[in-house]
C-alpha cells in the first residue's frame, strides 16, 4: 500500500444468513425440558448457543479480511454496499461426534433457501446513496448472490483510476461486461458446482484430468463468454475452486493447476460428514490480502505456485475443523502469516519440480485435441492417450538428470529414473513421495488410467454395502492377463471400505472354474455364501476363470449364473434359496480385456454370433455393473530401443513404475528386515522378463536370500536354475545401465 488513503470496495447482494448451531440432549439427561409429545427417553434436538446473523458472504469476507489486514504495514479503508431484493438463508449447524469436547468441529449439515429463484434481471446498486465510496478505490470487490451481477463495469471504471477488481458468483456466466472492460485487471473466481454446463459430467468424473478439462472447456464456452476464440486466450485471470483438494487458474498467459497429495476430486461433501460453506470467501479474502500487500494483480506462474500451495493448506484445516465455536459460532482461527515466504506473497524462490503443482502447456499442438478427449464420456484408446499426455509427468530426479551430459539413449535414462524411485522407497521409504501418485490402499499408480476404474469400483461397492436394501449380488468384471493383480486391485478397494465400518464387513472366498466338474458344483459353492451373509457379513466372490471351457464351449459356464445375477436367487434339487447381499467378481482367463468381450457381440459370422448368443454371453455382461481392466507388466525389447519414440518411452516409464510399485510391496512383505538392497539387484528386477506377471515377481521375491540379512544383494537373489520358472534376466541391458549411472556419478555403494 502506498498510504493511509486507499480504499477497498466490497459490493455484494442483500443475503442474511441466519446459522443456527444445533444439539441432540436426552430428556432424561436434561430433566426440566418442556417436550410435550415425546417420551422421557426420547432424544430432542436445541440451540447450542446463539443464532449468529450473517450479512451474506459479504459480511463473511469482512470477518477474513479483518484478521488478513492486521498484518499488513498500512491498513486500507473499507467500504461495503449491498444491492437487490434482500433474502434469508438458514444454515443448520451440528458439531461432529468425533470432535465433541474441542472448540472446533462444527459443520453445516442442512442449508433452507429462499422460495424464490434466481433473479432474471440485472441488479442494480443506487448509486445516488452511495456516491462516497464509488471513486478512489484501489481494489473492488464483487460478491454476488444472485446468478446475474450488477451492470456497473462502466460506471466503476469511469470514477476509479485503474483499479483491480474481484468478483465471486453463483454462476461464471454474466461477467463478460467485466471482465472486457477491466482486462487483466479482471478476477472471476468461481466454484467447479458453477459451471452448469458441463455439471453431470462432472459429478461421474473421479480423476483430476478429466475435471480440469472439463473446467476449461465450460470456461471457453459462448455462454461465458471469457475465451477469445481469435487469440486464442481468456480476456481475463480465472480461479476455480475445487475444493477442498484442487485450484486450477486460467489466465491470458497461462493454465496451471494443484492438487493436494494423494488426493481426488471430491465434488461434494458427504453427507455424513457436512460442510463449510465459508470456503469460497476465504479463497476471495486470500488474493484480496495479496492485491493490497503488492498493490496491484500479482498473477504470474511463481505467484499462483506460492499461493495455491497456501490456500490448500488452509483448505484442508478448515475441511477438518471446520467452525469454530465460543458461545457462538465463528470462522475457524487459522494462522495465515507463517505461510508467506519472506513475508511476501510472491514466492522469488525458483519453481521445483513439484509433481502437484502442473503448468498445462496450452500452446501444443495436440492440447485441444487432448482436450476434447479427455473432457468426453467415452472410454477407449484415445481416452486413455489423452488422459495420460494432459498432465506432463513429472519428478524432482528427472530435472536432476536432465542437468546432466545427455545420454545417448533415453530409454536408459528412464531406467536410471525408476531405479532411483524404487532404491530410495525400499532402503528409506521416501522414493515415491516426490511423485504424483495416486493410492487405493497398497494399490499404487501414477497412471490415471489405471486408477479411474479402481475409483469407480471403489464408489460403486461402498454404495452397495451402505446401502438399506438390495435386491441382488453386485457383480464385477476384473479383466488382465494373468499375475496383473486383478484380485489385488479388488481386495485392496475392500480393504479401504472396510476402514468405514467398526469392524471389517466383508469375506472373501475364491473358486476356480476349471476345477469344477459341472455346473452344479456353483450352488454348491454358493452355500458358503450363503452362510456369510447369515452371519451379517458380506462375501466378495472371486470366480476365476469364469470363461473357460465347459461342454465343449469357452464361456459354457455362464448362463449358470443368470439367475444368482440377476435374481439373487441359487437352485439346490430345484429350490431356489435367496442369496442376500455379496460381491461377485469375475476374473477373466481367457480373455484379456473387456474389448475382447465386446468383440464377440461384433462377429461378423452369422454361426458365431449365434452361438455367442445360445451361451448368453450379452445375458452375462448386460448383469455387470462394473468393469476393470488391469494392464499387464511385460516390456516389449522396441521400448529399450536408442530410437524409441516419445510415447514409446512414457510407455516403458509407466511400466517400469508399476513393476516398482510391485517390487516395493513384496519386498516390504517378504524382506522387511533387510536394511538396504542393493542397486544392482533392484535392476535386475526392474528389468526382468517375467513369465506370469506380478505372481513372478512376488515368487522371485519370496524365494531368494535370507530373511536375516542386513544387506541383500545379487548374491542373495534366486539362482538361475529355478529363477527360470518365472524370468529370465537382461543382463546386456543391466549392464548398460550401470554404466551410464557410473559414468553420471549415481552410482552409490549401496
Amino acid at each position: 500500500m502506498s498510504d493511509n488513503s486507499s480504499q477497498l470496495l466490497l459490493i455484494g447482494s442483500k443475503v442474511r444468513i441466519i446459522n443456527l448451531p444445533i444439539k441432540e440432549v436426552s430428556l432424561l439427561a436434561e430433566g426440566s425440558l418442556p417436550a410435550y409429545g415425546y417420551n422421557p427417553g426420547d432424544f430432542i434436538e436445541l440451540l447450542a448457543g446463539p443464532v449468529k446473523v450473517e450479512k451474506g458472504r459479504l459480511e463473511q469476507c469482512r470477518a477474513w479480511l479483518s484478521g488478513y489486514i492486521a498484518s499488513l504495514a498500512k491498513s486500507p479503508v473499507i467500504n461495503a454496499v449491498s444491492y437487490g431484493e434482500p433474502k434469508e438463508i438458514y444454515q443448520i449447524f451440528r458439531q461432529r461426534a468425533v470432535d465433541k469436547g474441542t472448540g472446533h468441529g462444527w459443520f453445516m449439515f442442512q442449508q433452507i433457501l429462499p422460495p424464490e429463484g434466481r433473479i432474471p434481471e440485472c441488479n442494480q446498486l443506487e448509486l445516488a446513496k452511495h456516491e462516497a465510496v464509488m471513486g478512489g478505490n484501489t481494489g473492488i470487490v464483487v460478491i454476488d448472490d444472485s446468478g446475474v451481477p450488477p451492470s456497473l463495469a462502466a460506471e466503476l471504471l469511469s470514477r476509479n483510476n485503474k483499479p483491480w477488481v474481484i468478483a465471486m458468483g453463483i454462476s461464471a456466466a454474466h461477467w463478460q461486461d467485466w471482465a472486457l472492460r477491466f482486462k487483466t485487471d479482471f478476477h472471476l473466481l468461481c466454484r467447479l458446482a458453477d459451471l452448469e454446463t458441463t455439471r453431470m459430467e462432472m459429478d461421474s468424473s473421479v480423476n483430476w484430468e478429466s475435471i480440469v478439462a472439463m473446467a476449461i472447456k465450460a470456461l471457453r464456452s459462448l455462454e461465458v463468454g471469457l475465451w477469445d476464440s481469435a487469440t486464442g486466450r481468456f480476456c481475463c485471470h480465472i480461479l476455480v475452486e475445487m475444493y477442498p483438494h484442487g485450484i486450477l487458474y486460467l489466465g491470458p498467459d497461462g493454465y496451471y493447476f494443484r492438487h493436494r497429495p494423494g488426493s481426488l476430486p471430491e465434488k461434494s461433501s458427504p453427507r455424513y460428514k457436512g460442510s463449510t460453506p465459508c470456503y469460497d470467501t476465504l479463497l476471495t479474502s486470500m488474493l484480496v490480502r495479496d492485491c493490497l500487500e503488492d498493490s496491484s494483480p500479482p498473477f504470474c506462474r511463481n505467484y499462483f505456485y506460492d499461493f495455491s500451495r497456501r490456500v490448500l493448506v488452509n483448505w484442508h484445516l478448515l475441511y477438518d475443523q471446520g467452525y469454530s465455536f465460543d458461545n457462538g459460532l465463528h470462522l475457524p482461527r487459522l494462522d495465515f502469516s507463517a505461510s508467506f515466504q519472506n513475508g511476501r506473497s510472491c514466492s522469488t524462490a525458483e519453481l521445483r519440480a513439484d509433481p502437484y503443482f502442473i503448468e498445462l502447456d496450452y500452446k501444443a499442438l495436440d492440447f485441444d485435441r487432448n482436450l476434447d478427449k479427455v473432457a468426453c464420456q467415452a472410454w477407449d484408446a484415445d481416452k486413455k492417450k489423452a488422459l495420460r499426455a494432459l498432465f506432463p509427468f513429472k519428478s524432482a530426479y528427472a530435472v536432476e538428470l536432465a542437468g546432466q551430459p545427455r545420454v545417448a539413449s533415453q530409454a536408459l535414462t528412464v531406467i536410471c529414473e525408476v531405479l532411483h524411485h524404487l532404491k530410495e522407497e525400499v532402503s528409506w521409504k521416501r522414493g515415491f513421495e516426490r511423485l504424483r501418485l495416486y493410492h487405493v490402499g497398497n494399490l499404487r499408480t501414477t497412471d490415471p488410467v489405471e486408477i479411474e476404474p479402481v475409483v469407480t469400483l471403489q464408489h460403486v461397492m461402498s454404495s452397495y454395502a451402505m446401502r438399506q436394501r438390495v435386491q441382488r449380488p453386485l457383480c464385477v468384471g476384473v479383466f488382465g492377463p494373468p499375475g496383473s493383480g486383478k484380485s489385488f486391485s479388488v481386495k485392496e478397494v475392500a480393504r479401504v471400505i472396510a476402514g468405514k465400518f467398526a469392524s471389517d464387513p466383508f469375506e472373501f472366498f475364491e473358486f476356480n472354474l476349471t476345477q469344477f466338474g459341472g455346473p452344479d458344483e456353483i450352488n454348491f459353492a454358493i452355500e458358503p455364501v450363503r452362510a456369510t451373509v447369515a452371519k451379517g457379513k458380506i462375501p466378495i466372490v472371486f470366480w476365476d476363470e469364469f470363461d473357460c471351457r465347459y461342454d465343449n464351449h469357452e464361456f459354457g459356464y455362464l448362463r449358470y449364473f443368470l439367475p444368482a445375477m440377476q435374481d439373487g436367487v441359487t437352485y439346490v434339487n430345484g429350490t431356489p434359496y435367496n442369496i442376500g447381499r455379496a460381491i461377485f467378481v469375475f476374473a477373466g482367463g481367457v480373455k484379456a480385456s473387456w474389448e475382447d468381450m465386446e468383440r464377440l457381440l461384433a462377429d461378423d459370422e452369422p454361426k458365431a454370433l449365434q452361438l455367442t448368443k445360445t451361451l448368453k454371453i450379452p445375458d452375462f455382461m448386460s448383469r455387470l455393473r462394473v468393469v476393470l481392466d488391469i494392464e499387464g507388466i511385460n516390456m516389449g525389447e522396441h521400448l529399450f530401443s536408442d530410437s524409441a519414440s516419445p510415447l514409446e518411452l512414457e510407455e516403458l516409464r509407466r511400466i517400469l513404475m508399476k513393476r516398482a510399485f510391485i517390487i516395493a510391496h513384496q519386498m516390504d512383505t517378504h524382506w522387511k528386515q533387510a536394511a538396504r538392497k542393493t542397486s544392482g539387484l533392484l535392476l535386475r528386477l526392474l528389468l526382468a522378463r517375467y513369465k506370469f506377471g506380478a505372481r513372478s515377481i512376488e515368487a522371485v521375491i519370496e524365494s531368494s536370500g535370507a530373511v536375516d540379512r542386513l544387506v541383500y544383494g545379487l548374491p542373495e537373489l534366486i539362482a538361475p536354475a529355478a529363477a527360470r520358472i518365472h524370468a529370465t534376466w537382461r543382463v546386456d541391458l543391466e549392464r548398460k545401465v550401470d554404466a551410464i549411472r557410473k559414468g553420471l556419478g549415481i552410482r552409490a555403494v549401496w
